[in-house]
């Protein structure tokens, strides 16, 4: 019985190794958003190339448990507080707002600067230089 044993809880430790992952490439599928026409002076929808790409990492040793990087960025443009919930579900913020479930290895990236949070009057953020965006896309453990 022993000899069954160990081969079954061999195999559930190798399987539950691959749902651990301390990090993810995460590629969109789909980006869209919205855009300022300056020529028109209004906001617009938009689908933008899909090309992001975002590494999510464990982190050690600091007041979070995971971060967000876009490919190339040197520092997170979120970061996880709490690590996954039961569900397999990660939530982030920063300057985006990131989703994403271990489990079905699919992500939810929510950029909410512009429109709102522009200012023609102060000259520090004019109107249109934000694009708001949301994307949609996989991840898989890198």
């Amino acid at each position: 019985m022993t000899r069954n044993l160990l081969p079954a809880v061999v195999g559930a430790l190798m399987s539950l190794n691959s749902f651990a992952a301390d990090s993810y490439l995460c590629v969109a599928d789909i980006t869209t958003g919205l855009s300022y026409d300056k020529s028109a002076k209004k906001w617009k929808s938009v689908d933008f190339r899909s090309e992001k790409k975002l590494f999510i990492t464990r982190v050690k040793h600091k007041s979070y448990a995971w971060e967000v990087k876009e490919a190339g960025d040197r520092f997170p443009g979120a970061t996880c507080k709490s690590d996954f919930n039961d569900a397999g579900n990660l939530f982030c913020s920063g300057v985006f707002d990131f989703r994403f479930n271990s489990k079905k290895l699919r992500f939810l990236y929510v950029y909410p600067l512009g429109y709102w949070s522009d200012d023609n009057s102060s000259g520090v953020l004019k109107e249109g230089e934000n694009t708001p965006a949301l994307a949609i896309g996989k991840c898989n453990p890198a």
